[in-house]
């Protein structure tokens, strides 16, 4: 059983409105999201530019995060339209639909169902690496596209649904499903190279990080909170690490999943796990480097010299990219569902359940201003080139920010 974690927190209070009979204008229990507090904004929120990209998130957990690479951004829609954009200007270069055609009368008539049908969907977003643009559908199915228009290269269908982005070396793309395995393709033709398999705990979240691919590794994180290295050509293990060990006696109390992504910098892989642990450890060996107790889902954010969270409770968390120190907290969220925060500038920024960008300065975490982006949300992790931040939000808005001193 997987359970969406952004979607938890509705079960929960739902049941408990059930439960208590309680009416619309019953007293508040302490456990609804935090009122958004008024401060003084120091800095504007420049719109760049804005672009459609299609029908955007669907309802669910499907997290479509767009790829950066050099001057254009990739970003593809929940039935499969993938764009490419300018990243300076927002125009879009091309379009293509990376859904099988439906052929025939029946094939027409079947077209009026296909953006229900989920096997059809996309869901984990799309990555951009070495020449290649890569997605998955949920029914397994995995596409390597050309960068320079979209053309499709060769499709791959692999057992087991795919909500995370493929990611690659150039030589090698790997890829994780739900049911707990890894496979590792061969980049130019698509054929399975290996796979691993470890099978997933009886309840898990409903997602899967996208592993990390080097020429001398992939590093892949899984839902029983073990971080592993990977020999990309033959799938020997190279080393195994776990930053998690369940606690409690329900199932839900001792989930423990690798569910964001983890981030790789100067020799140092970077992971978080939901109830769990927020680490630092040694790329070569796995061996920690430091560790503190923290919950996450939503994927990691580096600056300079410093990590950011957004802990599973609403607390915005920096820590000491060296050490681990906790730097600061802005427990000012609580309970408002944020995504992955994400650096640009002197600035971090995460989007809450209510579409509503905070930004915080890195230095202290304290407020420095705010925009609603869409009132449906962001779910998609954000990207930067530095200085621009760009927001893929559910509605398939694609928005780039600066940040300029205010008035």
């Amino acid at each position: 059983m997987q359970v969406p974690v952004r979607h938890w927190s509705c079960v929960v209070l739902l049941c408990a409105f059930a439960m208590s009979g309680c009416s619309l204008f019953s007293k508040k229990t302490g456990n609804e999201p935090m009122e958004l507090v008024d401060f003084e904004q120091t800095i504007d929120l420049d719109k760049v530019w804005k672009r459609g990209i299609g029908e955007g998130q669907n309802k669910g957990f499907s997290s479509l995060t767009p790829a950066l690479d050099d001057d254009k951004i990739y970003a593809v829609d929940y039935e499969g339209l993938v764009v490419a954009v300018n990243n300076k200007t927002g125009k879009k270069l091309w379009s293509r639909k990376v859904n099988k055609e439906q052929l025939g009368l029946w094939g027409w008539i079947k077209s009026f169902f296909v953006a229900g049908d989920p096997n059809r969907q996309i869901v984990g977003g799309i990555a951009a690496e070495n020449g290649l643009l890569l997605v998955a559908t949920y029914a397994g199915e995995v596409m390597a596209l050309s960068k320079d228009n979209g053309d499709e290269l060769w499709r791959k269908q692999l057992p087991g649904e795919i909500v995370s982005a493929p990611r690659t070396n150039g030589s090698v793309v790997a890829t994780q499903t739900v049911n707990g395995k890894l496979f590792a393709l061969d980049a130019k033709t698509g054929e399975q190279l290996w796979f691993y398999d470890n099978p997933p705990p009886v309840l898990t979240l409903r997602g899967t990080p996208s592993p990390i691919v080097t020429d001398t590794a992939i590093y892949a994180g899984f839902s029983n909170g073990r971080m592993m290295a990977f020999n990309p050509t033959n799938g020997l293990i190279l080393w195994e690490q776990r930053i998690a060990s369940p606690k409690g006696r329900s199932e839900l109390e001792r989930m423990v999943d690798i569910h964001a992504s983890p981030l790789i910098r100067d020799g140092v892989i970077y992971v978080g796990t939901y109830q769990g642990r927020i680490s630092a450890l040694a790329r070569g060996t796995g061996s920690p480097m430091w560790g503190q107790d923290g919950s996450t889902s939503e994927n990691l954010a580096l600056s300079t010299d410093k990590l950011f969270v957004s802990q599973t409770d609403g607390k915005l968390v920096a820590y000491s990219a060296t050490t681990g120190e906790k730097l600061w907290s802005n427990e000012k969220m609580l309970r408002r569902s944020l995504n992955g925060p994400q650096v640009f500038g002197d600035y971090v920024a995460v989007v809450d359940f209510k579409g509503y960008m905070h930004v915080v300065n890195q230095s202290d975490g304290e407020f420095v201003a705010r925009v609603r982006v869409d009132r449906k949300g962001a779910r998609a992790p954000m990207l930067t080139d530095g200085e621009t931040l760009y927001v893929f939000t559910n509605r398939g808005k694609l928005i780039a920010y600066r940040a300029k001193a205010g008035k």
